[in-house]
């Protein structure tokens, strides 16, 4: 007993020979867009070693992000990234001479400590409290709430 009523074998097959997709119109690229950091970093190790780039083209090595070949683009007009160093010592010292060991403080009572110890403005004053937060040497307790790393806030 066949479930099928039609024989497959007697059906005019179909073909998609004659079947076209529909042709995609390309989105233009941005013509002032800035460099990644990939592509930075791939322009710069291609002026280090010109070689490296023939191994990119040899390989078709791509992006990790986008899936493309990484551009390239003028290393001459980069601008240098300057990143700002961390002197996390004397920043800890600064940090346990202004504050007391399991003392909590609020966030403008460091920062006018700062000012005081270190007779700067308000601004560099909270760059400052900003440095001695990223160097680690205070930590966030209850309720926005700072105290020494490593003591127990009261």
């Amino acid at each position: 007993m066949s479930l099928l009523t039609t024989d497959l074998s007697k059906v005019k097959k179909l073909s998609l020979q004659g079947a076209k997709l529909p042709i995609k119109e390309k989105e233009p690229e941005p013509t002032n867009y800035p460099p990644s950091p990939e592509e930075k970093a791939y322009s710069k190790l291609v002026d280090i070693n010109p070689l490296i780039e023939e191994l990119v083209d040899r390989l078709d090595l791509v992006s990790k992000t986008t899936g493309e070949r990484i551009k390239r683009v003028d290393t001459a007009n980069l601008k240098p990234e300057v990143k700002q160093e961390i002197d996390k010592p004397k920043l800890i010292a600064l940090a346990r001479r202004l504050l007391k060991v399991e003392t909590s403080y609020s966030r403008e009572d460091i920062i006018d400590k700062i000012k005081e110890a270190t007779n700067v403005n308000q601004e560099r004053a909270e760059k400052g409290f900003n440095l001695i937060l990223q160097a680690g040497a205070i930590e966030m307790s209850i309720g926005e709430r700072y105290n020494l790393i490593g003591s127990t806030p009261f």
